[in-house]
């Protein structure tokens, strides 16, 4: 009985084993598919086109060289290739960049390298670009900010699928070095090596450059160390950067490399929006264009105003080369300029000063050299609010440079942001053994108290009563009062320029004084006996400052003209005439030459574009000679 039941449990075993064993089969082969060509070869079915074969049977190479996934590209409905996108390769030395992802890479001469932007950044998503900044107003009352594209590419998509505009950009931080075989430094730079940056988006050129089919690629080069292209695409996007090989140089660039699908990463103005106002042996004031030309007490205006200042600049002298050929790279300007971004020798600020009373950003900067010349490059960290990666336009932006040069002499000085005479932004007569705060304040004070004497009488004038008794229907008491301080401000605060100047606008002063080193001009020198030469244009500066000789760059002659017209005849004032007029205003010339001194002059008015304001002589402020009943001794 033993035997037998035993025997039973061997064969309960043995009938379980083989039913776990074909049961499999069983519950398996609905889901099977048998290739019609072979026997061996079975395909599971998936959403994801996945084929899982037979490797041993199908394939005659060796088996490490084949993962056993084969990606069946389909296209789905919304026009999208199907498949697995990981198994995707690019060739081996190519690197991949992300959507306002900058890279930085040193790349030695002769050489080529590969980067590419992935079609999935492409195609994704665009990033939000809020700079942060007010609008821009311009002189037509519109905006002048860019609407943001997403609205408009979300309705394109729904019409048909479109490329995408892609967005390169390049800038060389750093430079090679010139090759001094023989120890001697040639009168002549020679020039940079060429760094030239090749687009394909073509799947058979993946690794654009030099040689290459042409066909197939774009090439665009470097300008002063910056490089930017556009192309559309709608795939992966390959970019080659190659590099010239020379002999007058050895080392390797430096570079960013970035690619957006929003903006330029890194971005350059080819117009200059900085204007250079004056300056002395040490130091130079400048300021940018009109931000905005929204009318003074507009929420706009008020924006710009209480703003912290957006751009920053970099000064460089031109005789030194740190920057030659890389001026238009803001990362070279910020590592390599003699004076930018942070330094204690720049001090920027917001104000309103100059025509228009619109408001810009003014630069002071110092550590400069004397009798030297200087680029002046106006530039924006990033996007002014926020820089870096992940941000749209984070890699900053480079205006053109303009030039400008410091004074000889030692006894003009720079001042601005006087409180009664908030327009005067120049050089003035000086003294080096007197410090800017001391100039500034002593200036300033005189000008405001012979203002008093001129209010007095002013108020002796019907200004608030009707049209019959009015002294005039055109202008207004406080257009006098605005027109004579901005005279009394000339006139009393004359503007400086070198004594050894031979501009033949200058008018020379003080020429009895001695120097500032103690020397004298000639006893036989004729200027020493010309009443409007031998002496300033006041006492007070003879007096109190003692700057020596100097030349005067004359007050414009329609600042004369403005205050007699503005101003009740009662008043007495009038312009000299003839010889005298010569001797104590001067004349126009252009607006990007400063041939006479105005409220707001500048140098290269004409240079920057945008949101340019009309100049006209009617907007220009303006004021006159004092010549009244009270008035302040005048020796022109």
């Amino acid at each position: 009985m033993r035997t037998d039941m035993s025997s039973m449990h061997y064969l309960s075993v043995a009938y379980f084993g083989a039913l776990i064993l074909y049961a499999p089969i069983f519950l398996v082969k609905p889901c099977l598919a048998l290739d019609p060509q072979s026997d061996s070869a079975l395909a599971i079915s998936n959403d994801t086109n996945v084929v899982l074969h037979d490797i041993a049977q199908q394939f005659t190479f060796p088996l490490g060289s084949y993962s056993g996934l084969e990606v069946q590209d389909t296209v789905s409905e919304d026009g999208e290739t199907r498949g697995l996108d990981l198994v995707r390769r690019v060739p081996p030395g190519v690197s991949s960049l992300g959507n306002n992802q900058f890279k930085t890479s040193d790349i030695k001469l002769g050489e080529t390298q590969w980067w590419y932007f992935p079609k999935e950044s492409v195609n994704g998503k665009k990033s939000n670009a809020t700079s942060g900044l007010p609008e821009s107003i311009s002189d037509d009352g519109t905006s002048a900010q860019n609407g943001s594209m997403d609205e408009l590419r979300k309705r394109e998509g729904d019409i048909v699928k479109r490329s995408t505009s892609v967005y390169l950009s390049l800038t060389m931080c750093s430079k090679p070095e010139i090759n001094n075989t023989n120890g001697t430094i040639t009168d002549s730079v020679p020039a940079l090596p060429e760094l030239n940056l090749y687009v394909s988006t073509s799947e058979s050129l993946q690794k654009p450059g030099p040689g290459q089919d042409s066909s197939k690629q774009k090439v665009f080069t470097a300008d002063e160390g910056y490089v930017g292209a556009t192309v559309q695409a709608d795939g992966d996007v390959f970019i080659g950067i190659a590099v010239q090989n020379s002999t007058a140089y050895s080392g390797y660039y430096t570079y960013e490399i970035a690619a957006s699908i929003d903006a330029y990463f890194h971005s350059v103005v080819d117009e200059p929006f900085l204007h250079f106002v004056d300056s002395d042996i040490h130091a130079a004031l400048l300021t940018t264009d009109n931000l905005t030309l929204s009318e003074e007490g507009s929420e706009n205006y008020q924006q710009w105003m209480n703003l912290t200042p957006p751009f920053t600049m970099f000064a460089h002298n031109v005789n030194d080369t740190a920057i030659s050929g890389l001026e238009r790279s803001y990362c070279a300007l910020e590592q390599l300029a003699q004076i930018g971004k942070g330094d204690r020798d720049v001090e920027a600020g917001m104000t309103n000063r100059g025509l228009g009373k619109k408001p810009k950003e003014q630069f002071y900067i110092t550590g400069l050299n004397r009798t030297s010349n200087y680029s002046g490059i106006l530039a924006m960290d990033g996007n002014s609010t926020n820089s870096g990666n992940g941000i749209v336009g984070g890699g900053g932006r480079v205006w053109k440079p303009m030039y400008f040069a410091t004074k000889s002499d030692d006894n003009c000085a720079v001042l601005f942001n006087l409180t009664f005479c908030s327009e005067v932004a120049y050089a003035v007569p000086s003294n080096p053994d007197l410090g800017i705060a001391q100039l500034g304040s002593k200036y300033d004070k005189y000008a405001q108290s012979l203002y008093k004497n001129f209010s007095y009488s002013l108020d002796q004038i019907q200004c608030n009563t009707t049209n019959e008794t009015s002294f005039s229907l055109a202008v207004s008491c406080n257009d006098c009062a605005d027109a004579y301080k901005q005279w009394l401000c000339a006139v009393t605060i004359p503007r400086c320029a070198d004594f050894s100047s031979n501009d033949a606008f200058l008018q020379v002063r003080n020429a009895g004084q001695q120097f500032i080193n103690g020397s004298n001009l000639s006893p036989t020198d004729p200027r020493r006996r010309d009443p409007a030469q031998n002496k300033s244009r006041n006492s007070m500066i003879d007096d109190q400052i003692r700057p020596g000789p100097y030349k005067e760059i004359l007050p414009c002659q329609d600042i004369c003209y403005s205050l007699v017209k503005r101003c009740p005849a009662a008043l007495g004032f009038g312009c000299p005439q003839g010889k005298w007029l010569s001797s104590a205003y001067g004349q126009r010339v252009s607006s990007s030459e400063i041939t006479c001194s105005y409220p707001g002059a500048a140098y290269d008015l004409n240079a920057g574009r945008s949101l340019r304001e009309s100049l006209g002589w009617l907007l220009l402020a303006t004021g006159s000679f004092w010549l009244s009943f009270w008035a302040l001794s005048v020796d022109a």
